[in-house]
């Protein structure tokens, strides 16, 4: 899928001979099931077109010499550059600065990936995004977000959109709740004093989470274009009720403050849920559970749709919930339809059964071979499409839905604390608790 012609070149301050790159890179890299047969001779391939340089990221004149080199590279041929910056957002600004004045494309695109954190409040991020346009402009910008890649994610809008039948459901009269779900049976695995400086707010909810609830409630867009599904994940982010303290309940797990670069007594949440509500003529009512957690008894990212008993349903008591659409993210990506049925025999039982979609079995050879969420959206940017990237105005929107509910949570006199829970659990009571205050089910 890649160009015929393309060259990857590494660039960081760390000094590295270009064999030992290339080992290291050897150690991570892998085949397409599908091309197992001619794996190595890929690979062989694969590694000729690395190279490296060793620079500094606010030197122009490092930046020169990249120029330079990519220009022998090039063979006077136009060539698009793709620069993806995976480094520090203090030196954002001084690497697109150096980009700018000594590296950009001379006869063809120039354009740059940035990853997450975009800052860790409004302010910083509206400092990230004057610096990055002080030197490029939106649309040469592509901030990365790998859940909005996730193939199950993408699916959101076909079986929203493609499927009359979940059309028509997809409001308040007929949905109850919805649940965004994120759990991880592990801990910080080392990396705990990166982990400390942002929490699990700002590192899973106010990213990955709000962007798959914005998939799920955003209003039909006009076509796929990436300029109408911006403009109408935009508007359903800006209806978002403000978030304040008492709509999220936050957690800690045991040993977490014995972990290597945590300061002493930190109240960084390692788990958090939260309520939030849409304020649009579409969900009016309904609560939207965005809940993420490290060290917890699963590992897994789903959504949970669940829809309101009906009247037809007053012959089978005993249940809050009618049916219920669960859409697994990861792993094992599968859509699952939870319906009432007549267990077989005499009697008159009726029970919930689930009809499932699983993607290695309805889709038994492409499943082998998903794209990584990354390779999707790299290639995406060498293409131009911005689908899949977030725009300036959505990351505006959801620092400003987010930033006074984390001040306050963050503040010496906050009403709510970080809850301890014991690994391997389902996290801290009080966020089924939060789940009840608002009439919702309680995660089983």
């Amino acid at each position: 899928l890649l160009p015929q012609r393309f060259h990857i070149v590494g660039y960081a301050r760390k000094q590295l001979d270009l064999e030992g790159w290339r080992s290291n890179i050897l150690l991570n890299l892998g085949c397409r099931v599908l091309d197992q047969k001619d794996c190595a001779t890929k690979m062989e391939e694969f590694i000729e077109r690395l190279s490296y340089m060793s620079g500094q990221y606010d030197s122009a004149a490092d930046f020169a010499k990249l120029d330079a080199y990519l220009e022998d590279l090039e063979d006077g041929q136009p060539t698009g550059r793709l620069f993806y910056l995976a480094i520090p957002p203090n030196v954002f600004g001084a690497a697109m600065g150096s980009i700018k004045a000594s590296a950009i494309a001379k006869n063809a695109w120039t354009r740059v990936v940035v990853e997450k954190p975009f800052g860790r409040d409004t302010e910083s991020y509206m400092e990230l995004r004057d610096q990055c346009a002080e030197h490029f402009q939106e649309e040469q910008l592509y901030r990365i977000d790998h859940y909005v890649g996730k193939e199950v994610v993408q699916n959101m809008v076909v079986l929203r959109f493609a499927n009359f039948i979940f059309e028509q459901l997809w409001c308040k009269e007929n949905i109850r709740d919805m649940h965004i779900i994120f759990e991880e049976n592990f801990g910080t695995e080392g990396r705990a004093g990166y982990f400390d400086q942002f929490g699990i707010i700002r590192d899973i909810m106010q990213n990955h989470l709000l962007q798959v609830l914005a998939y799920l409630t955003m209003e039909r867009p006009k076509s796929l274009h990436a300029a109408d599904i911006n403009r109408v994940k935009t508007k359903l982010l800006s209806e978002i009720m403000p978030l304040k303290a008492r709509d999220f309940v936050v957690g800690q797990y045991e040993g977490y403050r014995e972990e290597e670069g945590v300061p002493e007594g930190s109240v960084t949440p390692t788990f958090a849920a939260c309520v939030m509500y849409i304020n649009n003529q579409q969900w009016e009512g309904v609560p939207f559970f965005l809940t993420a957690g490290k060290n917890l008894h699963n590992r897994k990212a789903e959504v949970r749709v669940r829809f309101k008993k009906g009247h037809s349903m007053d012959f089978f008591p005993g249940e809050e919930v009618g049916n219920e659409i669960i859409i697994r993210i990861q792993p094992d990506e599968a859509v699952s339809l939870r319906v009432v049925n007549k267990v077989p025999g005499l009697a008159k039982d009726l029970a919930y059964t689930s009809l499932d979609l699983l993607y290695k079995d309805a889709f038994e050879k492409e499943s082998k071979d998903i794209a990584d969420a990354y390779e999707r959206l790299i290639l995406d940017a060498i293409h131009g499409e911005k689908s899949l990237f977030v725009h300036d105005e959505q990351l505006r929107i959801s620092w400003e839905l987010f930033t006074p509910a984390l001040k306050e949570l963050e503040s010496k006199d906050s009403p709510v604390k970080p809850v301890l829970y014991t690994p391997g659990t389902k996290g801290p009571p009080e966020a089924d608790d939060l789940r009840r205050i608002h009439r919702a089910m309680v995660e089983p």
